[in-house]
């Protein structure tokens, strides 16, 4: 088992009903996001047995234009090795009002999500669909100064590259960060905005196809809120699978907005741990939710100052 953690402003529906959001790269902090050297991709696709890459709407591209165009159908979700990093406790869960909830991961049940949709051969640049990189597994995060390719173009086996096609470079782009970030101890679940269970929409107006808003409107998996006319779509409900890669792949395309919401599911099993934070007003019961519980396992711990060193403890409660 590995264990990861997820600092958190505010318990939201964790606990609850399991939902953690999949951020798309308008959303992230870190303008570097998905950055590589172009000229260096190309020169490394050079040596591929195809040099270019065919996307189901831009027909044959180079591998650089394919990241290009598919990155922001990416959404990451991050985790952390340590549970008691002072910077990341003030940054990312409200200056210690927050939690860090743990999240357990066994490499023999595969994906850390209750029941990962997989990506549609319609948004997939791989030959088959037995087979994906966007397998809902948390994976460490490669620290580098250069961007990818720049100077490690040919540190890594791309003999498969023609079966994995350009989702194998579009993955691994999202798993470096600039060496900065290394106090993170980042490991990073790379998914397709496709694949998200749920997604959050503020205007439901801003969806371009008209067939596709008109059938979330009145379907049963949506939820629409009467005061401020955005749109819950519940994308785990639509038992057609044909049905929900089309409602998902529009609602891909609204990414580039960082108000709209994206959403995995996590299994039950995954969710192990909460720490409460030195100054956090949340309470054991806000978390004792009824996803998190029904396996029956999450200790409960809250933060404590130690007063002979800069660092934090837990006490269970």
């Amino acid at each position: 088992m590995k264990q990861l953690f997820k600092y958190m402003s505010k318990p939201r529906n964790f606990f609850e009903e399991g939902f953690i959001r999949l951020s798309q790269p308008s959303a992230l902090n870190d303008p570097f996001e998905a950055a590589f050297c172009r000229k260096s991709l190309d020169e490394l696709a050079s040596h591929f047995d195809d040099s270019t890459s065919w996307d189901p709407e831009l027909g044959e591209l180079k591998f650089s234009q394919y990241v290009d165009f598919r990155m922001h159908h990416i959404g990451v979700i991050s985790f952390t090795e340590n549970k008691e990093n002072l910077l990341m406790w003030a940054h990312y869960a409200n200056e210690h009002k927050g939690i860090v909830a743990g999240v357990a991961h066994f490499p023999q049940h595969g994906s850390i999500f209750e029941k990962l949709f997989r990506a549609d051969s319609l948004i997939n640049s791989a030959w088959g669909e037995e087979w994906s990189q966007f397998d809902g597994v948390p994976k460490p995060v490669s620290y580098r100064k250069g961007l990818r390719y720049r100077n490690d173009k040919f540190d890594y086996d791309y003999s498969n590259i023609s079966v994995e096609g350009a989702d194998r470079v579009l993955y691994e782009v999202f798993l470096q960060k600039s060496d900065e970030w290394i106090y993170e101890q980042e490991h990073r679940v790379v998914l397709r905005l496709e694949q998200s269970d749920r997604v959050i929409i503020p205007d439901l107006n801003a969806i371009s196809n008209e067939h596709i808003k008109n059938r979330i409107e009145i379907a049963s998996y949506s939820v629409v809120n009467s005061e401020n006319g955005s749109c819950t779509v519940n994308l785990y409900e639509i038992t057609d699978d044909a049905e929900r890669t089309s409602v998902a792949m529009a609602l891909a395309k609204l990414s580039q907005n960082p108000q709209v919401i994206y959403q995995m599911k996590l299994s039950s099993s995954a969710i192990n741990n909460c720490l409460i934070g030195l100054k956090s007003e949340t309470t054991k019961a806000d978390v004792q939710g009824s996803h998190a519980l029904s396996t029956g396992y999450l200790d409960i711990w809250e933060a404590t100052k130690n007063m002979d060193y800069y660092s934090i403890e837990f006490k269970q409660i």
